[in-house]
């Protein structure tokens, strides 16, 4: 693939109503597979930064989670009980009043990632610290 030529990956849900992915986290996975050296093209190189993204994606969500004070962490879990009634904006009331150091945690995630993605010789998302049934739903 010239390397001006960008794979593209896929929303998680078709249409308009799919969540737009973050183009930070698109380029540093695709960062990650070159640097890592993989000769992947085409569908196989899109499923693998589709995998890769939606892993990152829980990840940070974990560590988001993890990094709530205790009582912050009980409004969250109480809220995500009716997920009828939870939105963005809850969400984010939430996280951005309790966790000041957002990028901290980013960065933290990222690092955490790259170390796993290099480490292992194939990526298999049963190396990384993110429970399976999270993954199967998508």
């Amino acid at each position: 693939m010239p390397q001006n030529e960008t794979p593209t990956i896929e929303p998680r849900n078709a249409g308009s109503s799919g969540p737009v992915r973050n183009p930070y986290i698109v380029n540093f996975c695709k960062v990650l597979v070159e640097k890592k050296g993989a000769s992947l093209e085409g569908d196989a190189l899109k499923k693998l930064l589709n995998d890769m993204y939606r892993l990152f994606e829980c990840m940070l969500g974990q560590n988001m989670i993890e990094a709530l004070p205790a009582k912050a962490k009980e409004e969250y879990t109480k809220a995500s009980e009716d997920l009828s009634k939870l939105s963005y904006e809850k969400i984010g009331e939430i996280f951005d009043k309790s966790i000041p150091n957002h990028e901290e945690v980013m960065k933290g995630t990222m690092k955490q990632f790259a170390e796993i993605f290099m480490k292992n010789k194939d990526f298999d998302v049963k190396d990384y610290p993110v429970p399976l049934e999270v993954l199967s739903d998508s």
